[in-house]
């Protein structure tokens, strides 16, 4: 299965490591009004994207459901469902509790 990040200043990485992730999530750090999130995609075109308020939203650019989101997410759980969604393990990451929306 393949996967993309997109980092905080806009740049992409595919097959980013895994390893890698909680650097990915550091970039929140300097987030500022016009560059707000970092996030991974799964080539499906599922993607989980991470903001620093700790809000993540879960959607399919292909338009496949219904945006979704949760608020207050640790950077523990971010990761974890990072690496579920590079595995592919779509389903396992729908199972959350999520909440309907952005969350905006």
């Amino acid at each position: 299965m393949s996967y993309w990040v997109n980092h905080l200043m806009g740049s992409y990485d595919v097959e980013f490591p895994l390893t890698s992730l909680p650097e990915l999530y550091a970039e929140l750090s300097e987030s500022d009004q016009e560059h707000t999130d970092v996030s991974l995609t799964h080539e499906s075109e599922w993607c989980l994207s991470a903001f620093s308020s700790g809000l993540l939203v879960w959607g399919n650019a292909a338009g496949e459901g219904e945006p979704q989101h949760m608020l207050n997410v640790s950077k523990e759980k971010i990761i974890e469902l990072w690496s579920l969604l590079a595995s592919g393990s779509i389903e396992v990451i729908n199972q959350e509790n999520w909440l309907p929306g952005y969350g905006s």
